[in-house]
Protein backbone atom coordinates (compact mmCIF):
# COMPACT_ATOMS: atom_id res chain seq x y z
CA UNK A 1 0.00 0.00 0.00
CA UNK A 2 1.37 3.43 -0.90
CA UNK A 3 0.11 6.47 -0.15
CA UNK A 4 -3.18 5.78 1.04
CA UNK A 5 -2.24 3.76 4.19
CA UNK A 6 0.37 5.88 4.99
CA UNK A 7 -2.02 9.22 4.97
CA UNK A 8 -4.30 7.09 6.85
CA UNK A 9 -2.18 6.92 9.78
CA UNK A 10 -0.21 10.52 9.88
CA UNK A 11 -1.16 13.28 12.40
CA UNK A 12 -4.26 14.78 12.46
CA UNK A 13 -4.92 17.99 10.40
CA UNK A 14 -6.92 20.15 12.27
CA UNK A 15 -9.02 22.98 10.22
CA UNK A 16 -12.08 23.97 8.12
CA UNK A 17 -13.21 22.35 5.36
CA UNK A 18 -13.89 24.87 3.11
CA UNK A 19 -17.06 24.77 0.23
CA UNK A 20 -16.61 26.21 -3.14
CA UNK A 21 -18.47 29.06 -4.67
CA UNK A 22 -18.91 29.14 -8.46
CA UNK A 23 -19.20 32.91 -9.91
CA UNK A 24 -17.63 33.37 -13.14
CA UNK A 25 -14.77 36.09 -13.94
CA UNK A 26 -13.20 37.27 -16.75
CA UNK A 27 -10.24 35.36 -18.56
CA UNK A 28 -7.61 37.91 -18.29
CA UNK A 29 -7.93 38.86 -14.26
CA UNK A 30 -5.08 37.01 -12.43
CA UNK A 31 -5.64 34.06 -10.30
CA UNK A 32 -5.62 35.26 -6.40
CA UNK A 33 -3.58 33.63 -4.19
CA UNK A 34 -2.80 31.16 -6.98
CA UNK A 35 0.53 32.02 -7.68
CA UNK A 36 1.77 33.14 -11.17
CA UNK A 37 0.85 30.28 -13.37
CA UNK A 38 3.25 28.69 -16.20
CA UNK A 39 2.50 29.44 -19.89
CA UNK A 40 -0.55 27.83 -21.39
CA UNK A 41 -1.80 27.07 -17.87
CA UNK A 42 -3.21 30.51 -16.96
CA UNK A 43 -6.48 29.10 -15.45
CA UNK A 44 -8.69 29.81 -18.54
CA UNK A 45 -10.66 27.00 -20.21
CA UNK A 46 -10.70 26.61 -23.96
CA UNK A 47 -13.17 29.20 -24.36
CA UNK A 48 -11.48 31.18 -21.97
CA UNK A 49 -13.99 31.48 -19.04
CA UNK A 50 -13.01 30.95 -15.36
CA UNK A 51 -14.91 30.94 -12.80
CA UNK A 52 -13.91 31.92 -8.57
CA UNK A 53 -13.59 29.13 -5.93
CA UNK A 54 -12.82 29.37 -2.57
CA UNK A 55 -9.87 27.60 -1.05
CA UNK A 56 -7.71 26.63 1.99
CA UNK A 57 -5.17 29.21 0.08
CA UNK A 58 -7.76 31.74 -0.84
CA UNK A 59 -9.94 32.48 -4.02
CA UNK A 60 -8.85 31.27 -6.88
CA UNK A 61 -9.79 31.35 -10.68
CA UNK A 62 -9.81 27.95 -12.46
CA UNK A 63 -11.28 27.45 -15.91
CA UNK A 64 -15.03 26.78 -16.05
CA UNK A 65 -14.17 23.28 -18.55
CA UNK A 66 -10.81 22.38 -17.69
CA UNK A 67 -8.99 20.54 -20.52
CA UNK A 68 -6.25 19.33 -18.91
CA UNK A 69 -6.91 18.69 -15.32
CA UNK A 70 -4.39 16.63 -13.01
CA UNK A 71 -6.25 15.42 -10.03
CA UNK A 72 -4.02 15.24 -6.71
CA UNK A 73 -5.28 13.44 -3.82
CA UNK A 74 -8.78 12.83 -3.15
CA UNK A 75 -9.31 14.82 -7.13
CA UNK A 76 -10.27 11.55 -8.49
CA UNK A 77 -13.69 10.80 -7.98
CA UNK A 78 -15.04 14.64 -7.95
CA UNK A 79 -13.24 14.70 -11.63
CA UNK A 80 -14.63 12.28 -12.75
CA UNK A 81 -18.20 12.63 -11.18
CA UNK A 82 -18.12 16.04 -13.11
CA UNK A 83 -17.44 14.47 -16.31
CA UNK A 84 -13.56 15.37 -16.47
CA UNK A 85 -10.95 12.62 -17.41
CA UNK A 86 -7.75 14.07 -15.63
CA UNK A 87 -4.15 13.43 -17.17
CA UNK A 88 -2.55 12.37 -14.33
CA UNK A 89 -3.47 11.35 -10.93
CA UNK A 90 -1.46 10.97 -7.60
CA UNK A 91 -3.30 8.17 -6.42
CA UNK A 92 -5.28 6.52 -9.57
CA UNK A 93 -3.52 3.07 -8.95
CA UNK A 94 -4.89 2.53 -5.88
CA UNK A 95 -7.48 0.37 -6.76
CA UNK A 96 -9.53 0.30 -3.48
CA UNK A 97 -9.70 3.95 -3.19
CA UNK A 98 -12.14 3.80 -6.18
CA UNK A 99 -15.22 2.55 -7.56
CA UNK A 100 -14.46 -0.32 -10.20
CA UNK A 101 -15.93 1.81 -13.44
CA UNK A 102 -13.49 5.11 -11.80
CA UNK A 103 -10.84 2.66 -11.75
CA UNK A 104 -11.05 1.24 -15.01
CA UNK A 105 -10.74 4.85 -16.10
CA UNK A 106 -7.77 5.74 -14.62
CA UNK A 107 -5.25 3.08 -13.58
CA UNK A 108 -3.57 3.94 -16.89
CA UNK A 109 -2.55 7.63 -16.27
CA UNK A 110 0.59 8.84 -15.29
CA UNK A 111 1.11 8.99 -11.73
CA UNK A 112 2.57 12.22 -10.02
CA UNK A 113 2.90 11.10 -6.49
CA UNK A 114 6.36 8.85 -5.49
CA UNK A 115 7.93 7.89 -2.40
CA UNK A 116 9.77 11.07 -2.09
CA UNK A 117 6.22 13.41 -2.36
CA UNK A 118 4.71 14.71 -5.61
CA UNK A 119 6.60 15.01 -8.91
CA UNK A 120 6.62 18.67 -9.74
CA UNK A 121 8.65 18.66 -13.10
CA UNK A 122 6.56 15.55 -13.86
CA UNK A 123 2.99 17.85 -13.23
CA UNK A 124 4.95 20.60 -15.19
CA UNK A 125 5.66 18.47 -18.38
CA UNK A 126 1.80 17.50 -18.83
CA UNK A 127 1.15 21.31 -18.94
CA UNK A 128 -2.11 20.94 -16.65
CA UNK A 129 -4.93 23.64 -16.69
CA UNK A 130 -6.03 22.85 -13.03
CA UNK A 131 -4.49 20.94 -10.08
CA UNK A 132 -7.39 20.24 -7.72
CA UNK A 133 -7.44 17.84 -4.87
CA UNK A 134 -7.94 18.23 -0.59
CA UNK A 135 -4.52 19.30 1.83
CA UNK A 136 -4.08 17.67 4.85
CA UNK A 137 -1.23 19.63 7.50
CA UNK A 138 -0.30 22.07 10.21
CA UNK A 139 -2.72 23.61 12.98
CA UNK A 140 -6.08 24.92 13.65
CA UNK A 141 -4.36 27.91 13.26
CA UNK A 142 -2.79 27.42 10.27
CA UNK A 143 -1.81 25.34 7.14
CA UNK A 144 1.98 24.03 7.99
CA UNK A 145 5.02 25.58 6.49
CA UNK A 146 5.34 22.22 4.23
CA UNK A 147 2.09 22.80 2.96
CA UNK A 148 2.12 26.21 2.42
CA UNK A 149 5.57 25.97 0.17
CA UNK A 150 4.22 22.87 -1.51
CA UNK A 151 0.93 24.95 -2.51
CA UNK A 152 3.30 27.61 -3.82
CA UNK A 153 5.22 25.04 -5.93
CA UNK A 154 1.84 23.81 -7.21
CA UNK A 155 0.13 27.39 -8.33
CA UNK A 156 3.20 28.50 -9.84
CA UNK A 157 2.50 25.76 -12.35
CA UNK A 158 -1.04 25.50 -12.82
CA UNK A 159 -4.22 27.03 -10.70
CA UNK A 160 -4.31 25.07 -7.62
CA UNK A 161 -7.03 24.36 -5.64
CA UNK A 162 -6.88 22.66 -2.41
CA UNK A 163 -9.65 21.95 -0.04
CA UNK A 164 -8.51 21.94 3.47
CA UNK A 165 -9.36 18.26 5.66
CA UNK A 166 -9.78 18.09 9.39
CA UNK A 167 -8.74 15.28 9.72
CA UNK A 168 -8.79 11.71 7.53
CA UNK A 169 -12.32 11.23 7.95
CA UNK A 170 -13.74 14.76 7.42
CA UNK A 171 -12.31 13.89 3.63
CA UNK A 172 -15.34 13.07 2.33
CA UNK A 173 -16.47 16.64 2.94
CA UNK A 174 -13.34 17.78 1.45
CA UNK A 175 -14.34 16.02 -1.83
CA UNK A 176 -17.62 16.89 -1.56
CA UNK A 177 -16.43 20.58 -1.78
CA UNK A 178 -14.48 19.58 -4.51
CA UNK A 179 -17.07 18.62 -6.55
CA UNK A 180 -18.89 22.31 -6.10
CA UNK A 181 -15.86 23.73 -7.17
CA UNK A 182 -16.05 21.70 -10.30
CA UNK A 183 -20.06 22.68 -10.80
CA UNK A 184 -21.06 18.74 -9.82
CA UNK A 185 -22.22 19.98 -6.28
CA UNK A 186 -25.63 18.19 -6.93
CA UNK A 187 -24.71 14.70 -7.30
CA UNK A 188 -22.13 14.90 -4.66
CA UNK A 189 -25.15 16.41 -2.23
CA UNK A 190 -27.48 13.50 -3.43
CA UNK A 191 -24.38 11.09 -2.51
CA UNK A 192 -23.64 12.49 1.14
CA UNK A 193 -27.17 12.63 1.57
CA UNK A 194 -27.20 8.58 0.89
CA UNK A 195 -24.77 7.85 2.78
CA UNK A 196 -25.93 9.72 5.85
CA UNK A 197 -29.75 7.62 4.70
CA UNK A 198 -27.65 4.41 4.85
CA UNK A 199 -25.89 5.37 8.52
CA UNK A 200 -29.14 6.28 10.28
CA UNK A 201 -30.68 2.64 9.00
CA UNK A 202 -27.91 0.63 9.78
CA UNK A 203 -28.17 2.16 13.41
CA UNK A 204 -31.42 1.60 13.53
CA UNK A 205 -32.25 -1.99 11.94
CA UNK A 206 -28.64 -2.96 13.96
CA UNK A 207 -28.83 -1.60 16.88
CA UNK A 208 -28.65 -4.41 19.25
CA UNK A 209 -25.96 -5.73 17.28
CA UNK A 210 -24.03 -2.36 17.86
CA UNK A 211 -24.55 -1.78 21.31
CA UNK A 212 -23.37 -5.68 22.02
CA UNK A 213 -20.41 -5.11 20.46
CA UNK A 214 -16.78 -3.23 20.95
CA UNK A 215 -15.39 -2.93 17.20
CA UNK A 216 -11.10 -2.44 16.34
CA UNK A 217 -10.39 -1.84 12.87
CA UNK A 218 -6.69 -2.55 12.54
CA UNK A 219 -3.96 -2.79 9.97
CA UNK A 220 -0.53 -3.72 10.29
CA UNK A 221 2.45 -1.48 8.21
CA UNK A 222 5.57 -1.95 10.79
CA UNK A 223 3.73 -1.07 13.61
CA UNK A 224 0.01 -2.13 14.54
CA UNK A 225 -2.31 1.04 13.33
CA UNK A 226 -5.62 0.72 15.75
CA UNK A 227 -8.10 3.55 13.98
CA UNK A 228 -9.60 6.39 15.72
CA UNK A 229 -12.87 7.83 14.98
CA UNK A 230 -11.54 10.94 12.85
CA UNK A 231 -9.79 8.23 10.46
CA UNK A 232 -11.41 6.72 7.26
CA UNK A 233 -12.82 3.50 8.81
CA UNK A 234 -13.07 4.98 11.99
CA UNK A 235 -15.56 7.55 11.00
CA UNK A 236 -17.71 5.20 9.04
CA UNK A 237 -17.67 3.15 11.98
CA UNK A 238 -19.03 5.94 14.25
CA UNK A 239 -21.28 7.52 11.77
CA UNK A 240 -23.37 3.64 12.04
CA UNK A 241 -23.26 4.06 15.42
CA UNK A 242 -20.32 1.62 16.19
CA UNK A 243 -18.14 1.58 19.68
CA UNK A 244 -14.82 1.76 19.04
CA UNK A 245 -12.17 -0.27 21.86
CA UNK A 246 -10.96 2.09 24.33
CA UNK A 247 -7.61 1.75 23.04
CA UNK A 248 -8.31 4.23 20.27
CA UNK A 249 -11.84 5.96 20.81
CA UNK A 250 -10.39 8.68 22.65
CA UNK A 251 -7.66 9.46 20.25
CA UNK A 252 -8.50 13.16 18.83
CA UNK A 253 -5.48 14.01 17.27
CA UNK A 254 -4.10 10.90 15.43
CA UNK A 255 -5.89 8.62 12.85
CA UNK A 256 -4.81 6.03 15.13
CA UNK A 257 -3.54 4.75 18.05
CA UNK A 258 0.16 3.20 17.41
CA UNK A 259 1.32 -0.59 18.58
CA UNK A 260 3.87 -2.43 18.97
CA UNK A 261 2.98 -6.34 17.51
CA UNK A 262 3.76 -7.38 21.36
CA UNK A 263 1.19 -4.70 22.69
CA UNK A 264 -1.61 -6.35 20.87
CA UNK A 265 -3.51 -8.10 23.98
CA UNK A 266 -4.05 -4.38 24.43
CA UNK A 267 -7.32 -4.82 22.37
CA UNK A 268 -9.26 -7.10 25.36
CA UNK A 269 -12.40 -5.28 24.91
CA UNK A 270 -12.72 -5.49 21.33
CA UNK A 271 -15.46 -8.35 20.46
CA UNK A 272 -15.42 -7.63 16.64
CA UNK A 273 -12.19 -7.01 14.57
CA UNK A 274 -12.02 -5.17 11.16
CA UNK A 275 -9.47 -5.01 8.73
CA UNK A 276 -8.66 -3.80 5.23
CA UNK A 277 -11.00 -5.90 2.32
CA UNK A 278 -9.83 -5.47 -1.11
CA UNK A 279 -12.72 -4.84 -3.80
CA UNK A 280 -11.81 -8.52 -4.84
CA UNK A 281 -12.44 -9.80 -1.50
CA UNK A 282 -9.05 -10.23 -0.21
CA UNK A 283 -7.27 -9.22 2.77
CA UNK A 284 -5.63 -5.94 1.79
CA UNK A 285 -1.81 -5.67 2.73
CA UNK A 286 -2.07 -4.25 5.68
CA UNK A 287 -4.43 -6.90 6.82
CA UNK A 288 -2.03 -9.80 5.46
CA UNK A 289 0.76 -8.71 7.30
CA UNK A 290 -1.75 -8.43 10.78
CA UNK A 291 -2.84 -12.25 10.49
CA UNK A 292 0.72 -13.48 10.43
CA UNK A 293 1.53 -11.91 13.72
CA UNK A 294 1.14 -14.50 17.00
CA UNK A 295 -0.59 -11.90 19.42
CA UNK A 296 -2.92 -11.03 16.54
CA UNK A 297 -4.51 -14.46 16.28
CA UNK A 298 -4.62 -14.63 19.96
CA UNK A 299 -6.84 -11.56 20.33
CA UNK A 300 -10.20 -13.02 21.76
CA UNK A 301 -12.29 -11.31 19.33
CA UNK A 302 -10.14 -13.28 16.39
CA UNK A 303 -10.03 -16.93 17.98
CA UNK A 304 -14.16 -16.26 18.32
CA UNK A 305 -14.32 -16.40 14.73
CA UNK A 306 -15.46 -12.24 15.02
CA UNK A 307 -12.33 -10.36 12.20
CA UNK A 308 -13.95 -9.23 9.21
CA UNK A 309 -12.72 -7.83 6.25
CA UNK A 310 -14.16 -3.83 5.73
CA UNK A 311 -14.49 -3.17 2.13
CA UNK A 312 -13.39 0.86 1.07
CA UNK A 313 -11.70 0.69 4.41
CA UNK A 314 -9.85 3.66 3.31
CA UNK A 315 -13.08 5.62 2.08
CA UNK A 316 -12.36 9.31 1.56
CA UNK A 317 -15.89 10.97 -0.21
CA UNK A 318 -19.56 9.99 0.49
CA UNK A 319 -19.85 7.77 -2.53
CA UNK A 320 -16.80 4.80 -1.57
CA UNK A 321 -17.99 5.97 2.08
CA UNK A 322 -21.34 4.43 1.20
CA UNK A 323 -19.67 1.39 0.04
CA UNK A 324 -18.56 0.61 3.36
CA UNK A 325 -21.59 0.84 4.83
CA UNK A 326 -22.44 -1.63 2.77
CA UNK A 327 -19.67 -3.83 3.88
CA UNK A 328 -20.19 -3.71 7.31
CA UNK A 329 -23.95 -4.25 6.87
CA UNK A 330 -22.88 -7.65 5.74
CA UNK A 331 -20.90 -8.04 8.93
CA UNK A 332 -23.70 -7.05 11.35
CA UNK A 333 -25.72 -9.44 9.62
CA UNK A 334 -23.61 -12.10 10.64
CA UNK A 335 -23.68 -11.30 13.97
CA UNK A 336 -27.32 -10.71 14.53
Amino acid sequence: MRSRALAATGALVLGLSLAACGSDAAADSPAAGSGSAAAGSSGAAADGSTRTVETAFGQVQIPTSPQRAIALEGGVGPLLGAGITPVATADGDLEDSFLPQEYATVKDLPIVLGPDGLDYEKIASLNPDLLIGFVRGGTEAELSAEKKAEYQRLSSIAPTVLIRSDGSGSTKDATLAISEALGDGEDARAAKQAYEAKAAELKSTYADVLAANTFAPLDYYEEVNVYSPISWPGDVLTDAGAKLTSVSANEKTQNATFLSAEQLGRLQDATVVLYDQTVEGKPGEGAAELAKLPTYQALPAVKAGHSYGLSYFFADRYETGLKSLESLETTLKKLA
